[in-house]
């Protein structure tokens, strides 16, 4: 609730301060949404990116994968055979199942960083080049204000002011 109190005041301030200044009335006002999520997931370059993220998941998610069912395997075998080996064998497994169940444990924590940080790296320069490019259809076509549609900020917008697919293919265009 805060943050809509927020984005609303800013909103609110930048349109008193910028509609005196250029004594625009109603109707010189005109504002168009952007559903960046959209723009990213249907461009082009975003479509390539999403095919890399998804080439960099499954080749963790297989290696990771032979590891579970190794520690599985183990898992089992120490079960089967726990009754027929002796208190220091069982133990001397027990504690090599844990430390690898740990190594697993880490590496999944260290994989899912790093598929973060790929994600971040393959989609923020597209976000920037998104950026400029609703920047110019903004000047060019005299948008008043754009905003981002898929963000909370936006409770309504109209069909008829989202601009996304003409950011896409300009988008598309430029790349």
């Amino acid at each position: 609730m805060r943050r809509f109190t927020l984005i609303g005041t800013i909103v609110s301030a930048v349109l008193a301060l910028a509609l005196p200044a250029s004594r625009a009335t109603a109707a010189d006002i005109k504002v168009g949404i952007v559903d960046l999520q959209r723009a990213l997931n249907e461009s082009a370059a975003g479509k390539k990116a999403k095919d890399q993220f998804k080439i960099e998941f499954e080749k963790m998610q297989s290696g990771l994968k032979s590891e579970k069912d190794s520690l599985d395997r183990l898992k089992d075998d120490l079960d089967k055979k726990s009754v027929v080996l002796s208190e220091d064998q069982r133990k001397s497994k027990m504690d090599d199942f844990e430390r690898r169940r740990r190594d697993l444990r880490r590496k999944l924590e260290d994989s899912d960083a790093e598929l973060r940080k790929k994600d971040q790296e393959l989609t923020g320069s597209i976000l920037k080049d998104l950026a400029v490019v609703i920047q110019e259809i903004g000047e060019r076509e005299g948008y008043t204000l754009i905003l981002e549609n898929s963000s909370s900020s936006v409770l309504y917008g109209s069909k008829s002011i989202d601009i996304t697919d003409a950011v896409i293919k300009a988008f598309d265009a430029k790349r």
